[in-house]
């Protein structure tokens, strides 16, 4: 082991310092045969250089070998110590003198022939053996604590925004209902009474204004052109974040309401009462064609906060209907392609060709497309959570597909609180409802009147909650 410790010449050791020292005279010296393995007549004595340098090295690798010799040293002691103190059953024991070491006079113990023994229990701790680590480990620590530090920041980032979104998606700012003559409301319509029941709005709903976009033609009202192409679909996806309970409104194109009509230089004109797919037109193709439908969504359905929307160019259909395999349904009815009952398989244009087609020679053609649509949907829809259920990324595959056609202005915050909810199984399944009326043809185009009875006690049932009978009101006596 020491390069000292060897038979009778165990107490033999070399002055470092002293290049004098008879260690370093090569000749005759045992011991320097016995460490570099040469003989000592094989050296020249006249190559002083030479041997300074081999005086230099063996001073090296005896200081090496006698460090790793007292740490082989004291970590015996102290498994020596440590063995004792278990065979005691730990009861009190007697620390034994170690004798001085055979390689360092240092290692002796120093105590005074009058002083006592002073017994301590301690772990021995300075005698333990540390290993260094290697290069490799200390590198791989490295990186596990950065994927660590990321995950962290994920995790904490996901709940902030989760939260932030949950707040946007329910922002009531301006909240004020505007109820037809057949109810009264109070608070800013925060409670509404209608046929002797008193109704509470529904603080955790939200709602979002789906459009499929065809911007294959213009539009025309009072010589005003509207570039931005027909809102084609219509749709209010609600969402009660309290419970999953998902609608979807569907409006008829055909619409009539009053609608923004603006200059191709985007200077307001005025209101126009007119179908509700041409408020569209009347903007950039984007933002400011999305922001116009979304105010005369909110006018139909009596000024309700819906604050998020996304327009979907008619473009899209084909590709995202492929990246989840195709829709398999049996058209209800004949049209272009297709012939009632018969069942079909929709890949690439047929896809976009069975949501699009409709008939001009009657007012229903709109009505009967809007049952073709959600037939669609609703099969779109169990083809997604089918995928989902085996493969997660499922949704953000169809939402990539579906990126370069898309305008909205939901925010990452909210889509990160919405798909959250989806994954922890907090959305049920979704029921599509049509705005209830009635079409007919007018002076050019056809025409859907809404019935407003029946619409607002479907805005009731979607954003309200009953919550008890009204008081019936005073009547005073003369």
């Amino acid at each position: 082991m020491s390069l000292q410790g060897n038979g009778s010449n165990h107490n033999r050791r070399p002055n470092l310092n002293d290049e004098s020292d008879a260690f370093f005279n090569f000749k005759g010296n045992v011991d320097f045969e016995r460490i570099t393995g040469v003989k000592p007549e094989t050296v020249a004595e006249h190559e002083s250089a030479e041997d300074a340098e081999r005086a230099q090295k063996l001073k090296e690798a005896i200081e090496q070998e006698n460090s790793s010799a007292y740490e082989d040293l004291d970590d015996f002691v102290y498994r020596q110590n440590k063995k004792r103190h278990r065979s005691s059953g730990g009861r009190h024991h007697r620390h034994s003198r170690t004798s001085p070491s055979v390689l360092s006079p240092s290692h002796k113990r120093r105590r005074s022939p009058t002083s006592k023994h002073r017994h301590k229990h301690h772990f021995h701790k300075h005698h333990h053996h540390r290993r260094r680590m290697r290069r490799w480990q200390k590198i791989a620590i490295g990186i596990l604590a950065a994927i660590l530090s990321i995950i962290v920041i994920a995790i904490a980032t996901l709940v902030i925004m989760v939260n932030l979104g949950k707040g946007q998606l329910t922002d009531k700012t301006g909240f004020n209902i505007d109820v037809p003559k057949s109810a009264t409301s109070a608070d800013g319509g925060n409670t509404i009474t209608y046929k002797g029941v008193n109704y509470q709005y529904n603080d955790n709903i939200t709602s979002i204004l789906c459009m499929g976009i065809d911007k294959d033609s213009l539009s025309t009202i009072d010589g005003q052109v509207g570039t931005g192409g027909d809102a084609d679909s219509i749709f209010v996806l609600t969402l009660d974040l309290s419970n999953g309970r998902m609608k979807l409104i569907n409006i008829s194109r055909d619409t009539m309401t009053d609608i923004g009509i603006y200059s191709p230089s985007g200077g307001y004109i005025g209101e126009k009462n007119a179908q509700i797919c041409l408020a569209y037109a009347y903007g950039d193709g984007k933002h400011t064609s999305c922001h116009n439908e979304l105010v005369s969504v909110r006018r139909l359905l009596y000024n309700v906060p819906i604050n998020n929307y996304l327009a979907l160019d008619i473009q899209g259909i084909a590709p995202i209907n492929d990246s989840v395999g195709g829709v398999s349904v049996v058209s209800p009815e004949t049209i272009a392609e297709f012939k009632k009952g018969v069942k079909y398989n929709l890949k690439g244009g047929l896809a976009t060709s069975f949501v699009r087609s409709r008939s001009h020679s009657t007012p229903e053609a709109n009505s009967m497309r809007m049952q073709r649509q959600k037939l669609y949907l609703e099969r779109f829809g169990a083809n997604v959570m089918n995928l989902t259920t085996s493969d997660l990324s499922t949704p953000m595959n169809v939402y990539n597909t579906a990126s370069p056609f898309i305008c909205t202005n939901v925010e990452l915050s909210e889509v990160s609180y919405l798909a959250v909810n989806a994954i922890q199984g907090r959305m049920g399944a979704m029921e599509i409802v049509n705005v209830p009326g009635k079409a007919k043809m007018g002076k050019k185009y056809a025409e859907f009147t809404v019935d407003e009875k029946k619409l607002f006690e479907l805005f009731l049932d979607v954003y309200y909650i009953p919550v008890g009978e009204a008081e019936p009101a005073s009547t005073t006596i003369q």
